[in-house]
């Protein structure tokens, strides 16, 4: 008899395949992404390029996917063999957050809705250690999970046609720092000046998926002297 597969296995395009597992995000399948993404990118040379999601993982391949029969076998047989790869560990990064009426256009209004004070929720959002699921919907944009439970809500009914660059915002079940100017349809209770994403670097990003990120509440006039720092190129964003 033939194994199940761990995975669902879907060719999107002649060299494009998806892999999906049927489950909730967690912490254990998080690093059995990650480490799976660094096997398939040492075995199967043919992958040029991986990209994850919350529970999925998209293969591009260099050439079309011929061998569509034995190929999620392969897969499994390597998936099953994950142990014997060694796992890079994970950083953990500090955010500092100012959390301020000028920095935080829907604070106040997202408190309300929660039905807690404001000096609750910046307590409970910076109380959390966050991890990074992924990165998507903008460059450099982390998907983190993490965020308690008494500060889920819906996102906004309308969303906004420009979120400045650093905002934090919560919608649903994650919180996120936008890196960059965009829309955005969560709510915005605090900013950051670090920047989060840097296109002219090696690794324009500073966080991968698997670290932490834990957010520290500053003042206005800390967010500021740290902003000119930015400016002056002299901000940098270092591991604890």
């Amino acid at each position: 008899m033939e194994k199940a597969l761990p995975f669902r296995f879907f060719i999107i395009h002649p060299k494009v395949a998806v892999l999906e597992w049927d489950t909730e995000p967690n912490p254990r399948l998080l690093k059995l992404l990650i480490g799976f993404q660094k096997a398939i990118l040492k075995e199967f040379k043919e992958v040029s390029q991986i990209t994850q999601g919350y529970c999925s993982l998209m293969l591009y391949h260099n050439c079309e996917i011929h061998y569509i029969n034995d190929y999620p076998n392969s897969l499994c047989l390597l998936f099953d063999s994950l142990s014997h790869y060694s796992f890079t560990k994970q950083k953990i990064w500090q955010i500092p957050v100012c959390y301020e009426e000028s920095m935080a256009p829907d604070l106040k209004s997202l408190a309300n809705q929660l039905n807690i004070s404001t000096a609750s929720l910046v307590r409970e959002h910076t109380s959390a250690s966050y991890q990074v699921n992924f990165i998507g919907f903008l460059p450099g944009f982390l998907y983190l999970s993490g965020l308690p439970k008494v500060l889920e809500c819906r996102r906004k009914a309308r969303p906004a046609s420009r979120v400045d660059r650093g905002s934090i915002g919560i919608g649903g079940k994650q919180t996120g720092i936008y890196p960059i100017e965009s829309p955005g349809g969560w709510h915005l209770i605090g900013k950051t000046p670090y920047p989060l994403f840097e296109p002219k670097k090696k690794n324009p990003c500073f966080a991968k998926a698997g670290d932490s990120i834990q957010f520290l509440s500053i003042s206005k006039s800390d967010y500021l002297e740290l902003e000119k720092q930015r400016a002056q190129g002299t901000l940098k964003i270092k591991p604890l």
